[in-house]
């Protein structure tokens, strides 16, 4: 019998308070706007590995691109409202397959992909010791020219940290310096770990070099504050504008709600 977690709990509403947020549709499209002109400079269609896909509304965009993509996530259920979207686009180059972290060297063995792709911190729910394992079985599933794409939660959010402290609460406005932070949803918990791109790229050595990476989230606030900004939209235009502007330096990403890294795969292995 599968354990439930909170993201089969999340799934029925996570697109409707995430991925249709104002604030989580914006943020998306930054992360887009860092994808979009890496996947044109790999000049072919590619065969994208997807972890963490949730509703499956990355890998979809990747498909009516043309790529050929298997969408993988933990929760069966969010793999079910996943697999439903595919079906009612009746898009034949996506699938959707429930596969833990620990499943996926075994489930793709005989497989090649030339991107892993991962949105949003679901890379955040593995601690340093899975990801390292990670980056060992990703060396054999992603071709000696491949990449990895990661949205990580970072170790320190300015926003996080001005907001939280100014509300006075500094429990929360500290808790990503935490070594031990647990993400709890109807008594179900799942352990969360924050990474700074300088450790996150060192727990993929020596399969993958660190390529680049971008901030997310710098000037746009996490979608938590949704409710602060929905009836601000003249505010949230402006920090967006910012976000494409000062936010574009990846010296600043260690600031940000998220950053994009971007790893490769070291061919001389």
């Amino acid at each position: 019998m599968l354990t439930r977690t909170p993201f089969d709990i999340l799934a029925e509403t996570y697109d409707q308070n995430f991925v249709h947020s104002q604030t989580g549709h914006l943020q998306r499209e930054k992360v887009w706007y860092h994808l979009d002109p890496f996947l044109k400079s790999r000049g072919r269609t590619l065969r994208i590995l997807e972890i963490n896909c949730g509703t499956g509304e990355d890998a979809i965009r990747l498909a009516q691109m043309g790529h050929e993509v298997v969408g993988t996530d933990g929760s069966p259920t969010m793999i079910s409202v996943a697999s439903n979207k595919g079906d009612a686009l009746r898009l034949d180059n996506v699938k959707f397959v429930h596969c833990p972290f620990s499943e996926i060297s075994k489930q793709f063995q005989k497989q090649k992909f030339d991107l892993v792709f991962s949105n949003f911190a679901g890379i955040n729910c593995a601690s340093r010791k899975e990801i390292a394992q990670l980056g060992k079985d990703f060396s054999s599933l992603v071709r000696p020219d491949g990449h990895l794409f990661f949205v990580v939660l970072s170790r320190f959010c300015l926003w996080e940290l001005l907001y939280y402290i100014f509300r006075i609460r500094p429990g929360i406005a500290f808790r990503r310096w935490k070594k031990n932070n647990v993400f709890v949803i109807d008594g179900h918990a799942m352990p969360v770990h924050y990474y700074s791109p300088g450790r996150f790229s060192k727990l993929f050595f020596p399969y993958f070099a660190h390529y680049s990476v971008y901030p997310v989230g710098l000037f746009l606030p996490p979608t938590y504050m949704e409710k602060s900004f929905i009836d601000r939209p003249i505010w949230l235009g402006k920090l967006n504008r910012l976000e494409y502007g000062l936010g574009k330096f990846s010296t600043l990403s260690s600031l940000a709600d998220h950053y994009c890294i971007i790893l490769k795969r070291d061919s001389g292995l």
